[in-house]
């Protein structure tokens, strides 16, 4: 399923009501917990800077998006600074008080053997080879992949490219959730995206911001959210 808008609000209310009222799956029980998906989804955001929605039902928590947002782009990984935020941090945390879906410390401040961030080494890639499709930043990582962990990243990746004279973004989820993961992940990601580009014009003074894409291998809601779905799917969404 492909779903293509210039604004986010339109494409959330599609993704719930295809999901809801058509989903691939349903009866399944990851965790023990009902749910109905869709697999292999693919978003198309032709204008990345519409990334936010409103319904009378339920809209994003500005306080909690904004809070996040400072939080990945400090690039810290403590849960004592965004468990001020949400509570549901805490139920994920590591023993040692860390978070491994700290995004902007996976991003920004995590280095591999060679000294380079995820983000530097996109951004370099890109100075080097405007044409480069090696602009890649990876989230889950393989230390994440150990018994126990409560906080297997969702993300898996995200893959920067220039062409025609524009910055495109694309990133793949190995999971998400549409009911609280996705409304809070969009903005993030269109904002990477609009950040690469403010650092790229440095360079290429003329680069204007292409489509984000995103890719969602299980799309799925909980049972404990239908009826909210169903209620929010009766009402408005704007911009």
């Amino acid at each position: 399923m492909t779903i293509t808008s210039n604004n986010f609000s339109t494409i959330y209310k599609l993704l719930l009501d295809e999901i809801y009222n058509n989903p691939d799956f349903v009866d399944i029980n990851p965790r023990g917990l009902k749910t109905k998906e869709k697999t292999n989804v693919e978003i198309a955001l032709t204008n990345p800077t519409s990334n936010l929605f409103t319904n009378d039902v339920r809209s994003p928590d500005l306080r909690y998006l904004y809070g996040e947002l400072l939080y990945y782009f400090l690039g810290r990984n403590d849960l004592q600074f965004i468990s001020k935020y949400s509570s549901f941090w805490s139920k994920i945390a590591n023993d040692d008080g860390t978070v491994n879906s700290a995004y902007g410390n996976l991003l920004f401040k995590e280095k591999n053997k060679y000294g380079f961030t995820e983000w530097e080494w996109a951004y370099k890639s890109l100075i080097k080879d405007k044409a480069t499709r090696q602009a890649l930043i990876r989230f889950n990582k393989p230390h994440h992949s150990f018994d126990g962990n409560k906080d297997f990243v969702c993300t898996l990746d995200g893959l920067f490219l220039i062409r025609d004279n524009k910055l495109y973004f694309t990133t793949t989820m190995r999971s998400q959730d549409m009911w609280f993961g996705i409304i809070y992940d969009i903005p993030f990601f269109t904002l990477l995206q609009q950040q690469m580009r403010l650092h790229l014009l440095e360079i290429f003074p003329d680069l204007e911001l292409g489509t984000y894409r995103h890719y969602i291998f299980s799309a799925h809601i909980y049972e404990k959210d239908f009826k909210y779905i169903e209620n929010m799917l009766l009402n408005k969404f704007d911009n």
